[in-house]
């Protein structure tokens, strides 16, 4: 075990002197974070308030564009509505075309008359209100202004047939035989007004009750950046470790430590517990400078320790592994290079592992990034505690060990020499 350490120390004293390999442990990561980390801090954040531009040319005088208007004007900590008002509809238009809104609304003369005349004929109302949006809009303010606008024409629209059926079953209870109504006595509107309103009322409560289970997912943009840069410059480090152990080999230096009273795997071992410290202080400090400087969200510590162990023993595994398949340093940076491309690329390190599709998801595991970023995007975004990423730290571990086996199944300490 002394051994063990002893090489251990020299190979981690030898990657600290190389300035180079320095750079592209911590700083580069760093820089990397930073400049993605800000860049995209505005994207799906739920702590900015959402400001919607709405052009709106109500001409309509009744209650139908009165409602509309009145259901416009909001002004939360979520979200913020400015009207503009125009007076006709091509106003409207231009300004969505020009970019001067988001959304238009269009609410045209004598809606609120149509409305009646049709509900008391018992006919189907259609187009009352006019939304007007740019083609093929994906736009989420758009939406949100549709809703509202469909909201409360579908409640006004309703109140009003309610209204219109309550006048004229009265109307036909005092015309029927025997019963006796003074004229005075019956009011229309007012019957129309508290019937309708009530419908209204109604229309617009919530008829099922909306709960919530486990936590929102985070907005803080860093929570999946520091992981997902971590885990990609930890792969990256491979180069550094693996490259002291083909330089060996190459320079004969192997050679003449295997002919010291030194056991084969103590050596092998040594080098491996290299590459274990350094990916674990690789992932430690990029995680701890980004807990104080990006206030990262870390529910459970024990939870993140434990992945970034794994991660750290299956990227030690992966070293291992492709230093028992490749032969010289020359052919170790292109395919270092791939893998970490790769199973990054799928892994979710670069953007959630859930926008992927589910076949995709379950492909992405032939790599450890996908384990990684499961587990941090669990206890990091949506709060999960330690027990609940135990399968993606076994899973880590268990790639590891695999990765270890393999290598020393293939792994050469002398190459063969014709």
């Amino acid at each position: 075990m002394k051994v063990l350490w002893y090489i251990a120390k020299k190979d981690l004293l030898q990657v600290l002197k190389d300035r180079n390999s320095f750079l592209l442990l911590l700083v580069v990561p760093m820089v990397l974070i930073i400049i993605i980390g800000f860049a995209l801090s505005g994207v799906n954040s739920g702590s900015d308030q959402i400001a919607i531009t709405v052009a709106l040319s109500n001409q309509d005088n009744g209650y139908v564009g009165k409602n509309i208007a009145d259901t416009l004007k909001i002004d939360k900590r979520t979200i913020k509505v400015t009207v503009n008002t125009y007076s006709n509809e091509k106003d409207v238009a231009r300004a969505v075309q020009d970019g001067n809104a988001i959304v238009g609304v269009v609410i045209p003369a004598g809606t609120t008359d149509k409305l009646i005349a049709t509900a008391q004929s018992k006919g189907v109302t259609s187009n009352l209100v006019q939304v007007y949006a740019l083609p093929n809009s994906t736009d989420q303010r758009v939406i949100i202004v549709q809703n509202l606008v469909t909201s409360i024409v579908a409640g006004t629209v309703s109140g009003q047939y309610v209204s219109s059926a309550a006048v004229g079953q009265v109307n036909a209870i005092c015309n029927q035989p025997g019963n006796r109504c003074a004229p005075q006595t019956i009011d229309p509107a007012a019957i129309a007004k508290s019937v309708g309103g009530a419908g209204r009322l109604n229309d617009q409560s919530a008829q099922v009750q909306l709960l919530t289970a486990g936590q929102a997912a985070k907005t803080n943009y860093f929570d999946q950046v520091v992981p997902g840069y971590a885990i990609f410059f930890a792969l990256f480090g491979i180069n550094s470790a693996a490259a002291t152990i083909l330089q060996e080999k190459e320079d004969g230096t192997f050679r003449r430590l295997l002919i010291a009273p030194i056991q084969k795997y103590s050596l092998l071992g040594g080098k491996m517990l290299a590459q274990f410290i350094l990916t674990l202080v690789q992932l430690g400090v990029l995680f701890t400078v980004g807990y104080f400087a990006f206030h990262l969200d870390i529910p459970s510590w024990p939870a993140v320790i434990a992945l970034l162990v794994g991660a750290s023993f299956a990227t030690t595994g992966i070293g291992i592994l492709l230093v028992s398949i490749v032969k010289t340093r020359r052919q170790l940076n292109p395919v270092v290079t791939l893998v970490t491309l790769t199973t990054s690329a799928i892994g979710g390190t670069w953007f959630p592992l859930f926008l992927e599709p589910t076949w995709m998801q379950q492909f992405a595991k032939v790599g450890m990034a996908a384990w990684a970023m499961e587990g941090l995007n669990a206890t990091m975004l949506y709060g999960k505690d330690f027990v609940s990423i135990i399968p993606n730290v076994l899973g880590l571990l268990g790639y590891g060990l695999i990765c270890v086996l393999l290598a020393l199944r293939f792994f050469r300490f002398q190459e063969k020499t014709a």
